[in-house]
């Protein structure tokens, strides 16, 4: 790594540090906020307050992992190779395609009970909010497959190759046909009981999105065993 290269590299680590710290700051107001209000309350009312504040925890600890990652003293980086750097970032890459659909799908049954207040005039803040959060994931993991994600964006160079495009086309095409089969279903049901079909909308996304992920990461793996 060049000079140029590395004072680039560190005001893009101080930079990220930053917004790991800001997260850390927002995470801790809303779990703050949503314990305090949230232990006062019960029922619906709680469980909006209950969400805010797992979401600020979720902040939380991923901003402390982003700042360990990231610590002013850690100096490894400074050292990897090209070729290391690439590896790395595309292991990486597969990580999050494993990770993240799971935890789509867990955020499924959420959704559900959520989306059934929603529908039935009942819903509040907190509703609205877990209704959504399969569907952000959905298309997260989206994201990183269509390398539309920061860090591919920012390191093209080495997530980017032919053998990326290969999977990426692969792995998106799977997750087309999930997402038009999926769609009919839903049409369909929603031809019958419309509250249906828009319950399992974000079955369909989250599915899609899901099929996207596991299939790059698995054909990455299986790729790499050939290799």
């Amino acid at each position: 790594m060049d000079d140029r290269e590395l004072r680039k590299e560190v005001r893009a680590r101080r930079r990220k540090l930053h917004g790991a710290q800001l997260a850390i700051v927002l995470g801790v107001l809303m779990a703050g906020i949503g314990f305090a209000i949230g232990m006062q309350r019960t029922g619906d009312a709680a469980t909006g307050w209950g969400v805010l504040a797992g979401v600020g925890v979720g902040l939380i600890v991923g901003g402390a992992i982003m700042c360990w990652v990231l610590r002013p003293g850690e100096t490894g980086w400074s050292a990897e190779t090209q070729p290391t750097r690439r590896d790395r970032l595309q292991a990486q890459r597969a990580r999050q395609l494993w990770i993240f659909p799971f935890v789509t799908i867990a955020f499924l049954a959420q959704s559900t009970m959520a989306t059934q207040h929603i529908l039935a005039g009942e819903g509040n803040l907190g509703h609205y909010v877990s209704a959504a959060l399969p569907v952000i994931y959905a298309w997260l993991v989206a994201s990183i497959t269509l390398g539309w994600d920061h860090q591919s964006r920012s390191n093209r160079r080495f997530m980017e190759d032919e053998l990326t495009v290969v999977l990426r086309a692969r792995a998106i095409g799977a997750a087309f046909v999930v997402l038009m089969a999926g769609a009919t279903a839903v049409f369909g049901l929603g031809l019958w009981r419309p509250e249906i079909g828009i319950a399992a909308v974000p079955f369909v996304l989250a599915g899609a999105g899901a099929t996207a992920g596991i299939r790059f990461a698995w054909l990455d793996r299986e790729f790499g065993k050939d290799g």
